[in-house]
């Protein structure tokens, strides 16, 4: 990645201390490079930097370190900014909730099992900023997998495994410890919200549906979706509710392949282990969410419906599996169960269709940021244009729109 211009407290100083605490034979910095960590476009909420540092040792041998550094978009006013609440989020599931999860499966398992990468603490002096500091998982082999072409069968499932691990250790963490907090029962889907919701609805509606005129669908197909959208707000908040009387999981809340890392097997490509990163969304309730997020998304687009009720079934039977090895001491969800919770939930799946398919198919560019993707400006629109009139998203949705119809799922 090419060099930017990084703030200029992320410097040599800023990581003394932590290496001073982290490597014991540590002595001095020798060099010290900050670059992109991802391409302009893959990150629309936050900054997110490589931090790569030579160290020499105490016995005079030299070491390479890398970090990955998180800040807000703009990291000169503190906490004042508009995400700070998702910085919050993210630092208590790495210091708390997701260091949870992972003990269950070791005490209740015995299995060493891992969510997340290794998070750090600057020691001093402490930014005056939010940030989330963490290990560079490619220094051990992970990376992110080619999100314009799409995940084929073998390694979706590697995925849906580690999801239903995820989901079942969640649900076995409230009967264990006690319920989740508001703000992961809430997340931005309650009442409160209304009126953002309704803001942010109708500046993603109105480019969509004047797009939508370009699209191979019947006319009575486009009044049904068009019908539809205008209840999108009053179904975002029925569709966060939690409830008691189903089978609930703590939601990654953003669940795409930008959002887990995987390590591959040298020889053969196959996925080895799987790592979730970008915790600013989590959200208890159905697990729809992460499904329809990662089923509308990440597959290849020739396995994407024809292989969704494998998919679906393939991750019951790795629930049960789990939630069974846990011990899970209330009911199991039957996979008819499953199927009908996603049925009462499937909002989701057009709201992933419709707005989160256009941006994983979206080659990186630079106007690729949160701003363009919110707001109804001139250049917000033109990019919501450019992403839903995009050739591969169009040949996509063409196909799935009556798929989801078809099915209920818009109703």
């Amino acid at each position: 990645m090419a060099a930017i211009s990084a703030p200029e407290w992320v410097n040599q100083q800023l990581f003394n201390g932590v290496l001073k605490q982290s490597i014991h034979d540590f002595q001095s910095i020798q060099n010290f490079d900050v670059k992109a960590a991802i391409s302009g476009g893959e990150n629309f909420l936050t900054i997110v930097l490589r931090i790569q540092i030579q160290i020499s040792l105490k016995d005079d041998k030299t070491k390479n370190i890398s970090f990955i550094l998180k800040l807000p978009l703009v990291s000169d006013l503190g906490d004042k900014h508009d995400f700070h609440d998702l910085f919050v989020v993210e630092n208590e599931m790495y210091d708390s909730i997701v260091p949870e999860l992972e003990a269950i499966y070791a005490k209740n398992a015995d299995l060493n099992i891992k969510f997340k990468p290794v998070h750090i603490k600057f020691i001093e002096p402490e930014p005056k900023c939010d940030y989330i500091l963490m290990e560079d998982l490619h220094e051990r082999g992970y990376k992110n997998l080619q999100r314009l072409d799409g995940l084929g069968q073998p390694e979706m499932e590697s995925v849906l495994k580690k999801l239903a691990q995820w989901h079942a250790a969640s649900a076995q963490r409230v009967a264990e410890l006690g319920p989740y907090g508001e703000r992961y029962q809430l997340s931005y889907f309650g009442e409160e919200s209304a009126k953002m919701l309704e803001n942010m609805n109708n500046n993603f509606n109105l480019p969509f549906l004047e797009c939508m005129q370009q699209y191979n669908l019947n006319p009575d197909m486009m009044l049904f979706i068009s019908n539809y959208t205008s209840r999108l707000t009053d179904l975002y908040i029925e569709f966060g509710k939690v409830d008691p009387e189903e089978f609930n999981v703590l939601n990654h809340g953003d669940f795409w392949c930008n959002n887990f890392m995987c390590k591959l097997n040298e020889d053969t490509s196959a996925i080895e282990d799987i790592c979730f990163v970008d915790f600013q969304l989590p959200k208890y309730g159905t697990p729809a969410q992460d499904l329809f997020c990662l089923l509308m998304t990440t597959s290849e687009f020739s396995i994407k419906l024809k292989k969704f009720d494998h998919f679906i079934a393939y991750y019951h039977e790795e629930l049960v599996a789990h939630l069974k090895l846990l011990r899970y001491p209330k009911k199991v969800p039957t996979l008819a169960e499953l199927q009908a919770n996603l049925q009462k939930n499937s909002l989701w799946a057009f709201v992933c269709a419709q707005r989160m398919l256009p941006v994983a198919l979206l080659p990186s560019t630079s106007d690729a940021n949160i701003e363009n993707f919110m707001s109804s400006s001139d250049k917000g629109v033109a990019f919501k244009r450019k992403m839903l009139l995009n050739p591969s998203y169009k040949k996509q949705i063409e196909i799935i729109l009556p798929w989801l119809i078809d099915r209920n799922y818009i109703n």
